[in-house]
């Protein structure tokens, strides 16, 4: 956090100047194009991993400037948290670990098609109810009407109808 003056003596950087350093590290490494030479073979190899530690090495500051919990720069260290999770699904290394993965995976999947058919089955019977009601309807306009033409043709007018000018 220090820089040197012409002097040969150091002074401190502001800490929004350090601020704004780590957010360049973090939008590089988001990007996939740092400069420092290890996060690059990491790039390389697609092992890149967005932590505290690798943005400190990415922007050449201290770790403990954003690693701790009661750091100095906690707006920092929650991008970097929120970054990190976005990337939370890497690859695993082990077949154990791609055992397990693919477990968790089965279990998910079924409790999701569980209640996928817990809910077609809902819709099922609305369904049904909804077309024996709109049929019961439909029966009840029918007879309805047709006691209407009965009854049109049981009654007679006294007096003719007169013709319309």
């Amino acid at each position: 956090m220090s820089e040197r003056r012409n002097d040969g003596r150091r002074r401190r950087l502001p800490l929004s100047a350090v601020e704004r350093e780590f957010h360049d590290a973090i939008d590089r490494l988001i990007a996939g194009k740092p400069r420092h030479a290890k996060l690059k073979r990491l790039v390389a190899e697609g092992r890149l991993r967005i932590s505290p530690s690798t943005v400190a090495l990415e922007s050449g500051r201290s770790r403990t400037l954003i690693a701790l919990q009661k750091c100095r720069l906690p707006e920092v260290r929650n991008r970097i948290l929120m970054a990190a999770r976005v990337d939370e699904i890497a690859s695993p290394r082990t077949a154990a670990e791609v055992i397990v993965r693919l477990r968790e995976q089965v279990v998910s999947l079924k409790q999701e098609l569980a209640c996928s058919l817990g809910w077609q089955q809902e819709h099922f019977l609305a369904r049904e109810k909804a077309e024996r009601e709109a049929a019961q309807w439909r029966d009840a306009l029918r007879r309805i009407e047709d006691h209407a033409k009965e009854d049109d043709a049981k009654i007679r007018p006294i007096r003719p109808s007169r013709p319309k000018r």
